[in-house]
Protein backbone atom coordinates (compact mmCIF):
# COMPACT_ATOMS: atom_id res chain seq x y z
CA UNK A 1 0.00 0.00 0.00
CA UNK A 2 1.44 3.37 -1.04
CA UNK A 3 1.62 6.24 1.44
CA UNK A 4 -1.05 8.90 0.99
CA UNK A 5 0.85 12.23 1.02
CA UNK A 6 -2.19 13.95 2.55
CA UNK A 7 -1.99 11.71 5.64
CA UNK A 8 0.83 12.16 8.14
CA UNK A 9 3.30 9.31 8.27
CA UNK A 10 3.69 7.90 11.77
CA UNK A 11 7.28 8.22 13.04
CA UNK A 12 7.29 4.44 13.44
CA UNK A 13 7.00 4.15 9.65
CA UNK A 14 9.57 6.86 8.78
CA UNK A 15 13.06 6.02 7.65
CA UNK A 16 15.89 7.09 9.93
CA UNK A 17 16.82 9.81 7.42
CA UNK A 18 13.24 11.13 7.47
CA UNK A 19 13.16 11.12 11.28
CA UNK A 20 16.47 12.98 11.40
CA UNK A 21 15.26 15.56 8.87
CA UNK A 22 11.91 16.13 10.55
CA UNK A 23 12.82 15.88 14.23
CA UNK A 24 16.35 17.25 14.60
CA UNK A 25 16.75 20.06 17.13
CA UNK A 26 20.00 21.59 18.33
CA UNK A 27 21.95 19.04 16.30
CA UNK A 28 20.33 16.16 18.19
CA UNK A 29 17.74 13.70 16.94
CA UNK A 30 15.79 12.01 19.72
CA UNK A 31 14.98 8.68 18.11
CA UNK A 32 11.31 7.88 18.74
CA UNK A 33 10.77 4.67 20.70
CA UNK A 34 8.08 3.64 18.19
CA UNK A 35 10.74 3.05 15.55
CA UNK A 36 11.77 -0.11 17.42
CA UNK A 37 8.30 -1.70 17.25
CA UNK A 38 6.19 0.09 14.61
CA UNK A 39 3.14 -2.18 14.83
CA UNK A 40 2.80 -1.41 18.53
CA UNK A 41 1.92 2.19 17.66
CA UNK A 42 0.27 1.79 14.27
CA UNK A 43 -1.44 -1.60 14.53
CA UNK A 44 -0.86 -4.76 12.57
CA UNK A 45 -0.85 -4.48 8.79
CA UNK A 46 -1.98 -7.94 7.79
CA UNK A 47 -4.41 -8.95 10.53
CA UNK A 48 -7.50 -7.48 12.13
CA UNK A 49 -7.38 -6.89 15.88
CA UNK A 50 -10.22 -7.55 18.26
CA UNK A 51 -11.32 -4.65 20.44
CA UNK A 52 -9.55 -6.22 23.42
CA UNK A 53 -6.32 -6.78 21.46
CA UNK A 54 -6.35 -3.19 20.23
CA UNK A 55 -6.94 -1.81 23.73
CA UNK A 56 -4.08 -3.90 25.12
CA UNK A 57 -1.71 -2.86 22.31
CA UNK A 58 -2.61 0.81 22.73
CA UNK A 59 -2.08 0.60 26.51
CA UNK A 60 1.44 -0.72 25.99
CA UNK A 61 2.11 1.90 23.30
CA UNK A 62 1.06 4.63 25.73
CA UNK A 63 3.52 3.27 28.32
CA UNK A 64 6.31 3.33 25.73
CA UNK A 65 5.40 6.88 24.70
CA UNK A 66 5.51 8.07 28.31
CA UNK A 67 9.28 7.58 28.47
CA UNK A 68 10.13 8.40 24.84
CA UNK A 69 12.83 11.04 24.29
CA UNK A 70 10.83 12.39 21.32
CA UNK A 71 7.54 12.75 23.20
CA UNK A 72 7.30 16.55 22.94
CA UNK A 73 8.29 16.59 19.28
CA UNK A 74 5.77 13.85 18.53
CA UNK A 75 3.05 15.77 20.34
CA UNK A 76 3.82 18.94 18.40
CA UNK A 77 3.92 17.07 15.10
CA UNK A 78 0.70 15.20 15.84
CA UNK A 79 -1.26 18.28 16.89
CA UNK A 80 -0.25 19.99 13.66
CA UNK A 81 -0.69 16.98 11.36
CA UNK A 82 -3.99 15.75 12.86
CA UNK A 83 -3.47 12.01 12.25
CA UNK A 84 -6.39 9.63 11.76
CA UNK A 85 -4.87 6.44 13.17
CA UNK A 86 -2.17 5.15 15.48
CA UNK A 87 -0.87 6.22 18.87
CA UNK A 88 0.90 9.58 18.81
CA UNK A 89 2.61 10.97 21.91
CA UNK A 90 0.58 8.51 23.96
CA UNK A 91 -2.76 9.57 22.48
CA UNK A 92 -5.22 8.29 19.89
CA UNK A 93 -6.29 10.66 17.10
CA UNK A 94 -9.59 11.31 18.93
CA UNK A 95 -7.72 12.16 22.13
CA UNK A 96 -5.38 14.42 20.19
CA UNK A 97 -8.36 16.27 18.74
CA UNK A 98 -9.81 16.77 22.23
CA UNK A 99 -6.40 17.85 23.55
CA UNK A 100 -5.79 20.26 20.67
CA UNK A 101 -9.27 21.76 20.99
CA UNK A 102 -8.72 22.26 24.72
CA UNK A 103 -5.37 23.93 24.04
CA UNK A 104 -6.93 26.23 21.44
CA UNK A 105 -9.74 27.13 23.84
CA UNK A 106 -7.17 28.02 26.52
CA UNK A 107 -5.32 30.29 24.08
CA UNK A 108 -8.53 32.15 23.22
CA UNK A 109 -9.64 32.63 26.83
Amino acid sequence: MAHNPNRPLHPARMSLADVEAAWQTDGQTPLPECTYDPELHTGPRLTIESTEERAAREAVAREVCATCPALLLCELYATQARPTSGIWAGRTPAELTTYTTAQEDMEVA
